[in-house]
């Protein structure tokens, strides 16, 4: 039986010009029996769409916050670091 490919959203370290993530994510998903894959921060709708269409979920980890100006509203004193990614 294959295992369900399980899409992880990773962090992005500006500084290291690296993605990152906490190594229980990819073990807790080996654990519960799937196949973790660390996604790439793209914002190409194809390679999105080809992404969603593999994978059988995804696992958000959290992390900086998405970039306000997306969604058509203004930064708040309250936002964190912010990725457009």
């Amino acid at each position: 039986m294959d295992k369900s490919m399980i899409g992880i959203v990773p962090l992005i370290d500006y500084e290291k010009g690296s993605y990152w993530m906490l190594p229980g994510y990819m073990q807790g998903i080996l654990n519960a029996g799937g196949l973790p894959v660390m996604l790439p921060l793209i914002d190409d709708r194809d390679v999105i769409g080809q992404l969603v269409s593999t994978c059988d979920g995804f696992l958000f980890t959290g992390g900086q916050d998405v970039t306000p100006e997306l969604y058509g509203d203004k930064r708040m004193l309250q936002c964190g670091e912010c990725s457009p990614e």
